[in-house]
């Protein structure tokens, strides 16, 4: 007899009158280990509001200020990986010397801050197209390999001329008198300084969006990375746009050296510290995502500040003092980095196929 259902080419017979959409329990699963996730961490971050909220707002405000410094240090890196494809070692050793530029101008020569914070991104800007001018334009079209090389050679020879003309002691910027004083935030006092440190990479993190995205120069750069034959053949000078847009880049390295250098001082190891956690902000957010560094640097840094506290809060709570593991901030860009892998291999943002 003929059977009522529809026979499939494995030959299992399939009764159309069955709902063909089996539920999803996998998906569901996942969605409410999701949501229970989002719940207890909500519920700890109000419970170490409510149990220390001075010191709560303190960690926030420090993570982002410290998140907007990775942003600008990755931002200027993505840019020049993203639309240069050369990975630049050299950017940390820059964002280096925007600090001790500003120890220059500010302390040795006397002039003042709101001086160095101009003059010193377009010096570093400048260092930035002589580096591109007689290094890297030659290394474009070749294995990222060998920029990496180069650049790791660049950032060894940086480092040595700022011993050689500051030397190997940390440094300090004296904080400009507008900016010296705090305001209260809630409960507590937060600097001035840090406020003006996140107005201006917002507004940097603004403008760069702007440029590569809403102007002509923008389209005509991105163009010429994807075709650089045919954005020549209708009259694109591709070669000055990329000078600019690595002045650009080192520019805003610059420009992250003054703030975090007159915030917190300089020594010789802030350039090597930073370029790795740039590089974990660019895998994080996805590489050739200028969005996703400026999300991935903001995450990073709220982790490295909130984490700590939240561990504590727990620890008290529950009377398990191991959950209060000491040192754990340090760790925290890198273990946001494995479990951002471990769910999106191409990170947050990243383009399907880029660099691939």
């Amino acid at each position: 007899m003929r059977s009522s259902g529809a026979v499939t080419r494995q030959g299992v017979i399939c009764d159309p009158t069955m709902n063909m959409s089996l539920p999803n329990t996998g998906n569901r699963s996942h969605s409410s280990a999701e949501r229970a996730g989002v719940v207890v961490l909500l519920t700890v971050l109000v419970n170490a509001f409510v149990m220390k909220p001075g010191l709560f707002v303190d960690q926030v405000v420090g993570g982002l200020v410290y998140g907007f410094i990775l942003v600008l240090l990755a931002l200027g890196l993505s840019i020049i990986l993203g639309l240069l494809g050369v990975v630049n070692f050299a950017h940390g050793a820059l964002f280096m010397v925007g600090a001790y530029l500003t120890h220059q101008i500010v302390v040795q020569w006397g002039f003042s801050f709101w001086v160095a914070l101009i003059v010193v991104p377009l010096l570093v800007g400048v260092l930035g197209i002589i580096i591109e001018r007689a290094v890297l334009q030659f290394i474009y079209d070749e294995n990222p390999l060998i920029g990496l090389l180069a650049t790791f050679g660049l950032a060894l020879m940086l480092n040595e001329a700022t011993r050689a003309t500051w030397g190997g002691s940390p440094l300090s910027v004296p904080t400009p008198e507008a900016l010296s004083a705090g305001f209260t935030l809630f409960t507590t006092t937060v600097a001035r300084f840090r406020l003006f440190t996140v107005v201006v990479s917002v507004l940097t993190v603004v403008v760069v969006y702007l440029l590569i995205e809403r102007t002509d120069f923008g389209l005509s750069v991105r163009a010429g990375v994807l075709d650089r034959e045919m954005a020549e053949l209708v009259g694109v000078n591709i070669h000055r746009r990329f000078v600019l847009m690595f002045f650009l880049g080192a520019s805003i390295a610059g420009l992250g050296g003054v703030l975090r250098g007159t915030e917190v001082g300089m020594d010789l190891a802030m350039g090597d510290q930073f370029i790795i956690l740039a590089f974990v902000v660019i895998v994080v957010g996805g590489i050739g995502s200028l969005f996703g560094s400026v999300v991935s640097g903001l995450l990073i840094g709220e982790a490295v500040f909130l984490t700590p506290l939240l561990l504590e809060t727990l620890a008290i709570r529950t009377n398990i003092e191991a959950l209060a593991i000491p040192g754990i901030g340090g760790l925290m860009p890198y273990l946001v980095m494995i479990v951002v892998l471990l769910v999106r291999p191409r990170g947050l943002f990243g383009q399907e196929g880029f660099l691939e």
